[in-house]
C-alpha cells in the first residue's frame, strides 16, 4: 500500500520542508507515477494538508526535471519519476513502494500500426500535432514508443502510447504488442491500420472493418483427398470483449462519424458515404493480388469482410498477456479488393481508421470503463 501525504509531511519539519520535498510528496501521494496529476490536482492536496504551496508551482515542477516530468496534453500533467520516489525515500526515511508495484494499468490507450506511414503518421495526426508527442521508453528496446494525450468528450484525459512493428506481419506485430504490453500495461490495444475489404455489403474505400473475430486464415492442415488437395481450417479465432462488441454495434448503422471524417479529408472521396463492418477479420503473412484466394477463405468464412497482415497476432499477444490483460480491438479501413492492387486509397483509408479510432474513443470511454 502507497503511504499518504500527511505520514510524508510529519518526517519533516514544517521549516525543513523545501519545494523539492513538497513536490516529490505531493506527487507521490497522487499516485502520479500511475496516473499522472495536473498542477490543479497538486494545489488542491496542499490546501488540504495547509502546506506550504511554493511561490511558482509550475517553475518549481520544471526545475525538480530530474525526478519528475511533464506528459503532454491539456491539462498538462505531471509525473514522478522512479529517481524522484528514491529521492523522496532518501528524504523521510520511509518505504516507499511504487503504486505501480501493484499489479494495475501504467497507461490508458496503447495503439500499435503496421507501417510508420501512411499508417502510425494519420494516426499521430488524428490524435494532435507531431508537438503534442514525445518519445518515451528505453533505448534497449526495438520499438520507437511516443507518447501523448487524448481527452474525452466528457473531460477525462487520456494517456496513450502508439508504437509501428518493425515490418508488416504477423511476427513483427505480435512482438511489437507484447513489448508494449509489458513495459506500459495499457488498458486497451488498439490496431490501427489498412485492409482489403471483401466485395459483400457494398463495401467502400474508407469503410472502416473492425475484426470480431480475427482469424488466422493459413492455420490448418493441408490434406490429399482422392488426389485432391485440400485444406482443414484450424485458424483458433479471438474475438472482442462483450461490452466492447455491444458499444461497437451501433456504429454498423450510423454514417455520422464518417461524414465528420469525410468533411476533413482535402482529397477525392469515394461515392457513397462509409461505414463500419463488424465481422470476422482474415489475418495470415501473405499480400494477396488474387481475388480467387478470397473466394477460397470465404468458403470457410462466409461473413469475412477483409483480410490483412496484423491484426490476429495484437489480439493473441493481449490474449496470452500476464494480467492484467488488456482488452483489444482493431480497425482497418478498405484500401483495396485484393485484386488489382494499387495505393491511390491508402491514404484515404489510414485517415478514415485513424480518424475512426480517435473518434471512438473520445466519445466511447466511458462507456466502457465508467469508473476510470
Amino acid at each position: 500500500m502507497s503511504v499518504d501525504f500527511s505520514t510524508i509531511l510529519s518526517t519533516t519539519k514544517p521549516k525543513e520542508r523545501s519545494d523539492e520535498f513538497i513536490i516529490l510528496g505531493a506527487l507521490y501521494a497522487l499516485k502520479s507515477d500511475k496516473s499522472p496529476a495536473p498542477v490543479g490536482a497538486i494545489k488542491t492536496l496542499l490546501d488540504l494538508h495547509r502546506a506550504r504551496l511554493p511561490t511558482n508551482l509550475s517553475t518549481s515542477l520544471r526545475r525538480c526535471k530530474a525526478h519528475v516530468e511533464p506528459i503532454p496534453g491539456q491539462p498538462l500533467r505531471w509525473k514522478i519519476k522512479p529517481s524522484g520516489i528514491a529521492r523522496l525515500r532518501e528524504i523521510t526515511g520511509l518505504d516507499l513502494p511504487a503504486s505501480t508495484d501493484e499489479i494495475g494499468f501504467g497507461c490508458d490507450v496503447g495503439f500499435v500500426c503496421a507501417l510508420e506511414r501512411p499508417e502510425l503518421e494519420a494516426l499521430r495526426s488524428a490524435c494532435g500535432t507531431d508537438a503534442a508527442w514525445k518519445e518515451i521508453g528505453e533505448a534497449r528496446y526495438t520499438h520507437v514508443y511516443r507518447e501523448s494525450a487524448l481527452s474525452t468528450r466528457s473531460g477525462k484525459v487520456l494517456r496513450v502510447v502508439a508504437t509501428a512493428s518493425t515490418s508488416m506481419g504477423l511476427t513483427a506485430a505480435a512482438i511489437a504488442t507484447t513489448q508494449l504490453i509489458m513495459q506500459f500495461r495499457p488498458r486497451l490495444v488498439v490496431m490501427v491500420g489498412i485492409a482489403a475489404g471483401t466485395h459483400s455489403g457494398d463495401k467502400q474505400f474508407g469503410d472502416v472493418l473492425v475484426a470480431d473475430p480475427s482469424v488466422d486464415y493459413n492455420s490448418g492442415k493441408v490434406v490429399d483427398v482422392q488426389g485432391i488437395r485440400d485444406f482443414l481450417p484450424d485458424p483458433y479465432p479471438i474475438g472482442l470483449n462483450p461490452r466492447l462488441r455491444s458499444v461497437l454495434q451501433k456504429y454498423s448503422g450510423d454514417p455520422s462519424v464518417f461524414q465528420r471524417i469525410r468533411d476533413q479529408w482535402g482529397g477525392e472521396l469515394p461515392v457513397k458515404a462509409n461505414r463500419a463492418h463488424i465481422g470476422p477479420l482474415g489475418a495470415a503473412d501473405q499480400v494477396i493480388d488474387d481475388h480467387s484466394r478470397i473466394l477460397e477463405i470465404t468458403s470457410h468464412w462466409r461473413k469475412l469482410v477483409g483480410v490483412e497482415m496484423e491484426t490476429y497476432a495484437v489480439y493473441r499477444a493481449c490474449h496470452e498477456s500476464p494480467e492484467p490483460k488488456p482488452r483489444f480491438v482493431s480497425f482497418k479501413a478498405v484500401c483495396d479488393f485484393a485484386a488489382n492492387k494499387g495505393d491511390s486509397w491508402q491514404a484515404y483509408a489510414a485517415f478514415t481508421a485513424a480518424h475512426f479510432a480517435v473518434d471512438f474513443l473520445k466519445t466511447e470511454w466511458d462507456a466502457l470503463w465508467p469508473s476510470s
